[in-house]
């Protein structure tokens, strides 16, 4: 029998951590091990982790959800498990998630994610996803298939097979947060994995917070996406036609945001033309302290 490892990945959501870590102990197909990675959380988690016998746990600084995933995603793979299910700290699992990701069509090495229901609305999915010729918004609109191609919400749920891992490797810790998850997915894809949603194995998470524009300070976290977005398109185009791409997406995006009428939107187009300018620079350095756009409006409204 294949064995299975979830990792983890968790930042000042205690709470939230405890209730996933719950969820995954009562899974119908139990779990060869529970990996979590702690980024460096403030909150109590060091310490109720600590007290966790059942866990195997690592602490290190705050690397983002990417430098997270490459951490546990390493140690697992290293430790020889045959599969990873992977999450973050305020997903719920189904109680036959992982089961139903275990019984559904073998379609060989690929990656196979859980269906994102929102915790506010079970018919809605936590993630829309929009594709030209069809979109994915309602539960409905999965549940007709035994598996989604092309479509998956990573981290949440997400079963990866270690033949994958080995090919293609771990997540890029420099992308942080916000894109490093879609990166990996189409690092996948092209290198021919398939990557599919599995409609039976069931995950609730919030439903994403940036349907209608976030908030400010909030919204620094959309540098990074954009920033990110390039090693996309270049995995999706190759890596000139992907630049060009994405010069061409982000241009049109950074325009796009001194149009919109919102209360920031002189910040959302400065954010988005730094990420887009670093980006283009291959400058994956910065972190949330020395974004130069943050910094402003920080200092503009103290």
């Amino acid at each position: 029998m294949q064995t299975v490892a979830a990792v983890v990945v968790t930042y000042n959501r205690l709470n939230d951590l405890k209730k996933c870590i719950d969820s995954l102990q009562k899974q119908t197909r139990l779990l060869d091990a529970i990996l979590v990675i702690n980024n460096g959380s403030t909150d109590g988690t060091a310490e109720w982790l600590a007290d966790q016998s059942t866990l195997r746990v690592i602490t290190q600084a705050n690397l983002g959800g990417a430098g997270g995933f490459a951490t546990g995603i390493k140690t697992a793979y290293q430790a020889d498990f045959d599969l990873l299910w992977c999450m973050d700290d305020d997903c719920l699992a189904a109680p036959n998630a992982l089961q139903e990701l275990l019984e559904s069509p073998n379609i060989g090495p690929c990656i196979k994610n859980c269906m994102s229901v929102s915790t506010k609305d079970d018919a809605e999915l936590a993630f829309y996803v929009d594709r030209p010729n069809r979109s994915y918004r309602q539960v409905t609109d999965m549940t007709s298939f035994d598996l989604v191609y092309g479509v998956a919400s990573l981290f949440n749920g997400t079963l990866i097979s270690s033949e994958v891992i080995r090919t293609i490797g771990i997540p890029d810790e420099k992308l942080f947060i916000w894109g490093d998850e879609v990166e990996y997915m189409t690092r996948a894809q092209k290198m021919g994995f398939p990557v599919v949603t599995v409609p039976n194995s069931v995950f609730y998470h919030p439903p994403s917070f940036d349907r209608n524009g976030i908030p400010w300070p909030g919204a620094w976290k959309q540098y990074y996406a954009v920033r990110n977005q390039r090693r996309v398109f270049q995995n999706m185009h190759g890596d000139k036609y992907g630049n060009l791409v994405f010069l061409q997406w982000s241009v049109r995006e950074t325009l796009q945001q001194m149009m919109e009428k919102r209360k920031n939107r002189i910040y959302n187009f400065l954010l988005y033309g730094e990420a887009a300018f670093d980006s283009m620079l291959n400058n994956f350095r910065k972190r949330p302290e020395t974004i130069l756009t943050l910094r402003l409006y920080r200092f503009m409204h103290k």
